[in-house]
């Protein structure tokens, strides 16, 4: 019977989830903590690319309440599922993405010792300073002036008969200055949020 060593990654995989699982909220990483909520971009900064990424489903919908406003958008996004193997003395950890939010993060059985997995590729930096950012903007404006994002999130909205598309861009300036995730609907810039500090070298 040939070493767990040696098993393709997918069977790892398959009988890892097949294993009693464990709900925690946070995970500790060699570049820190990562916990429910946080962005796509702060998992991949501290914990490095995972040993499976897969995504589970590009068309979940969910009813989103907010407040006592009654019932908001139906939400069409992609679900992703990362999971982590640190070796034979640690557990996996399977992390669920939803949107680019952390929503989950479980902890399996005892991981595998396999060959080290490659680097992770560097976090690409914006082009732009951050200032030139301006709600309005469209989506070709911000790519002509800040490159490539560092992650890119669509989903589909539907509020009454009308469907909106929804996207957000992740840029990342460097370690001395915050993460902007940027909300586009229909192609123009409607918000700006501030994350964590960046990752890029």
């Amino acid at each position: 019977m040939p070493s767990p060593s040696r098993f393709p990654l997918m069977a790892l995989a398959a009988l890892a989830l097949a294993a009693p699982a464990a709900a925690d909220d946070s995970m500790d990483c060699s570049g820190g903590i990562v916990r429910v909520g946080d962005a796509k971009i702060d998992l991949l900064g501290k914990c490095g690319p995972p040993a499976l990424q897969e995504v589970l489903d590009r068309d979940r919908a969910s009813l989103q309440r907010f407040g006592a406003a009654g019932p908001g958008p139906r939400v069409s996004t992609t679900v992703e599922r990362w999971t982590y193997n640190y070796g034979p003395t640690r557990f996996l950890q399977f992390v669920t993405i939803e949107a680019g939010k952390v929503v989950s993060i479980t902890r399996g059985s005892y991981g595998y010792s396999l060959d080290a997995p490659p680097k992770a590729p560097p976090i690409p930096r914006a082009r732009c300073d951050a200032s030139v950012l301006k709600t309005g903007l469209g989506t070709f404006d911000v790519l002509t002036l800040c490159g490539e994002p560092a992650f890119q999130d669509v989903r589909l909205e539907v509020w009454g008969a009308s469907e909106v598309v929804v996207e957000v861009w992740t840029y990342d300036f460097g370690p001395t200055a915050f993460v902007r995730f940027l909300k586009f609907v229909e192609g123009k810039l409607r918000r700006i949020e501030t994350g964590s500090y960046g990752y890029s070298r």
